[in-house]
Parts: C-alpha cells; structure tokens; sequence
C-alpha cells in the first residue's frame, strides 16, 4: 500500500515537472515569435524611414536640412557685391520640428500604444504589452520575454567584426542604426534573433 502510494506521488511529480516544462516552452516559442515579428518591422521600416510620409513619426530619420544659397547684396556706391549666408542664429539651422524628441523611447512608445505596429504583442510571461529592455536578468522575472535591442559600434579596423552595445531608451534614432534583435528568457539568457538595418 505504501508503495503504492509514493508511485502516486512520484508519478504526480513527474507530471507536474512536465507540465511546467511544456509551459514554459510554450512561452519562449511565444516571446521568440514576438522578437521575429518586431525584428521584420524594424527591417521593413529602416528603408522606408526617410520618407515624407513615414508613419510613426516618432521612428523616422531625420530631416535632412536644406541647403539655402547665400543672398548677394550690392555695397551702395562700390559696385561689389557682398555675400551674405541665409543661415543666422536667428533659426537659419533650424530643422523640421517633430513630434518626437528623436530618442528611442519616444519610438517605442508610439508602436506599442493602443493603434501601435506593435500593440497586439503580449509578453507570455507577464501578459503586459510587450516592450524592450536593455539586458536579461535571471534575478529580475520582468526581463523574462522582453526585447534587447541592441545598436552596432562602428569599427575603427576593418573587417573587424561590429561590436554591439544596449539601445537604451535615450539613445538617438534619426541616422540609420545596425540593429542586433535579441529575447530574454527565463532564465536571463539572451537569445539572438535577427541582425538588420533600422
């Protein structure tokens, strides 16, 4: 009877120890697919991402400035003409205004609001909207299925490999970025998924 028993047991063990594996598989395959689907955005936007008319704003390159030619003005009585630049620092370097500071964190937040690109995304671990932070942490459970992205470092020697660093929420985003697309796994492990052009 005993033996009996602790069979039950030991057999409720393993069952219960097999669930959660299969759970927690289930929930990295679902961050994995989430890290791809933000992966294939950012590679379809970079190319698009200096155009008029690139929606969200907040991700899009910079404007690029305009070149004004300098206004000649005839010298009275000298009959020189003097050359003046139509920048001043009155405004003349003033470039289009956006709606967005041009930070990363400005980004993310227009693509993960209600009608983002990116909204429908959940963290399986956590059920929150899913959202990037800037490295795995097996003593934080917050990181579990979150974003890293990462930006590359240009490289004084070539062919050097690129060396890349966190693509923290201030960083600037206006120039094109070399992005290393990464997931977080439970146990604070980094998993890379894609390397593009952002």
């Amino acid at each position: 009877m005993v033996f009996l028993l602790l069979l039950g047991v030991a057999l409720a063990a393993a069952g219960l120890v097999g669930w959660r594996a299969y759970d927690d598989a289930q929930k990295g395959y679902k961050a994995f697919n989430n890290a791809k689907v933000w992966a294939q955005w950012l590679s379809e936007a970079g190319p698009q991402r200096g155009q008029a008319d690139f929606h969200p704003q907040a991700c899009a390159l910079a404007a690029p400035k305009e070149e004004q030619p300098p206004l000649a003005i005839l010298l009275e009585g000298s009959g020189r003409e003097l050359l003046l630049s139509t920048e001043s620092s009155q405004g003349g370097d003033v470039q289009a205004i956006s709606p967005s500071d041009g930070s990363w964190r400005a980004c993310e937040q227009v693509l993960r609001e209600a009608r983002g690109a990116l909204s429908g995304l959940r963290n399986p671990y956590s059920g929150e909207v899913q959202a990037s932070t800037a490295h795995c942490s097996a003593g934080d459970p917050k990181t579990a299925g979150a974003i890293v992205l990462e930006k590359a470092k240009p490289s004084l020697m070539e062919p050097r490999p690129l060396q890349y660093t966190m693509l923290e929420a201030e960083d600037l985003i206006r120039a094109p970025l070399k992005l290393r697309v990464s997931v977080c796994d439970r146990w604070g492990q980094t998993r890379p998924v894609a390397d593009l052009d952002f």
